[in-house]
């Protein structure tokens, strides 16, 4: 076998120009493969660590169409009623209710539709409801449930120029013909919406929307020690009957923080397959290319292969040969498209995160990503060279000897 690889290796340095051309689907292929992968990974990673920080015992509570959004006649709007029904759902320890929506907002003599999400009224809403939505203070303060007339601007208005210029703690932005005063900025959440937007008090935020008791979500912390699926479908039950609709027919949805994720990360596998199936057909491309090269050089070296036949070498020698030749073009090729692939990757970490701030994305490098790959493209180059192999292997020594 050492023999073999020596041979591949010296055939392969004999015709550089030719082995990159074959390889050059190969790592591209890989190179698809591993940054998409690896930015999904990290992508994963980053949005499952937000979903950790809210924690598994809150639940969720919203309209089925819209997703929170609604408007005050769309269907299966929330309301204080469905509040209030939630509350009284047992091992219940709070809840809280909160509105999303866009308005418009000027600062700077320049005019932005902005989201815009409301704070609770009490303070035990607003404590659940900012836990929810890892509201956390980067500059100056966050909203309690007694300020009014007061909003706290997302982390791109305070640092990214959003109006032309960055808004600070003390300004004054004027929304539905009413001045606000910024009292305090938001840490980056890698949310665009919120990173782009502010949140206000309740009552302002109702008084300019004219909504009286609508609400976008509903949010439910549970007790200690219950497991918060039982929780959340007791929930379901209490809303569907006081609606009087029936099972399956419901016009809201009630989820974990755990079914969230779980929905997210098998939507998120799907794309990942998706475009990594898209990046195959480079890497069958590569394969194709391999199978022509080792063809032309079974072709080339037909007379070398009858005087190895000629010397004593069996049929299994000359297969063996050609397949760790056409193996050791794939694994070239994967190393270095792992090598392109991890750099694209890294690049759009840097890009990234100097745009949206630090830790917006991770690239991550599992092994078995690594060694994966590596072994595919192994596999795609020993495969590829089977054929061509069997051909040279069945060459006859005289007739080998007289090709021209």
């Amino acid at each position: 076998m050492i023999e073999q690889i020596k041979m591949a290796l010296r055939n392969i340095r004999k015709r550089k120009k030719r082995a990159a051309l074959t390889m050059l689907g190969v790592f591209i292929g890989i190179a698809a493969v591993v940054a998409l992968i690896s930015l999904g990974q990290g992508l994963q990673y980053t949005i499952n660590q937000q979903f950790e920080k809210v924690g598994a015992d809150k639940i969720i509570v919203q309209a089925k169409e819209a997703a929170g959004f609604t408007g005050q006649s769309a269907p299966g709007k929330m309301t204080e009623r469905e509040l209030t029904v939630t509350e009284r759902a047992p091992a219940i320890k709070q809840t809280a209710g909160v509105l999303y929506r866009a308005i418009q907002v000027q600062f700077n003599r320049v005019q932005r539709t902005l989201f815009i999400a409301s704070v609770p009224e009490t303070q035990r809403e607003a404590t659940l409801a900012t836990a929810v939505n890892l509201w956390e203070a980067d500059q100056g303060r966050l909203l309690t449930h007694k300020d009014s007339d007061k909003i706290v601007i997302g982390y791109n208005i305070a640092n990214k120029k959003t109006f032309g210029k960055n808004a600070r703690v003390g300004d004054t932005f004027l929304i539905s013909n009413q001045k606000f005063k910024v009292v305090g900025t938001l840490k980056r959440t890698g949310d665009p919406g919120l990173d782009n937007g502010l949140v206000m008090p309740e009552q302002n935020m109702r008084d300019i929307l004219n909504e009286s008791d609508a609400y976008s979500m509903i949010f439910a912390q549970t007790e200690q020690g219950v497991n918060p699926d039982e929780v959340a479908e007791r929930i379901e039950r209490l809303i569907r009957r006081d609606r009087h609709q029936d099972e399956g027919k419901e016009d809201f949805m009630v989820q974990t923080s755990t079914e969230l994720i779980e929905s997210f990360n098998k939507v998120f596998n799907i794309v990942q397959i998706v475009f990594i199936g898209i990046a195959a057909i480079s890497l069958l491309v590569g394969g194709i290319g391999i199978m022509n090269t080792m063809y032309t050089s079974v072709l080339e070296r037909t007379r070398e292969i009858g005087v190895m036949k000629a010397i004593g070498a069996q049929n299994k020698d000359i297969l063996i040969t050609f397949l760790v030749e056409s193996a050791l073009l794939g694994l070239t090729g994967g190393s270095i498209g792992i090598l392109i692939g991890a750099g694209i990757s890294k690049s759009v970490e840097l890009i990234v995160n100097n745009s949206f701030g630090p830790g917006t994305l991770l690239a991550i490098y599992p092994v078995q990503l690594i060694f994966g790959v590596l072994i595919f493209a192994i596999l795609i180059g020993a495969i590829s060279g089977i054929l061509p192999a069997k051909r040279a292997a069945s060459l006859k020594p005289v007739e080998a000897l007289r090709y021209e």
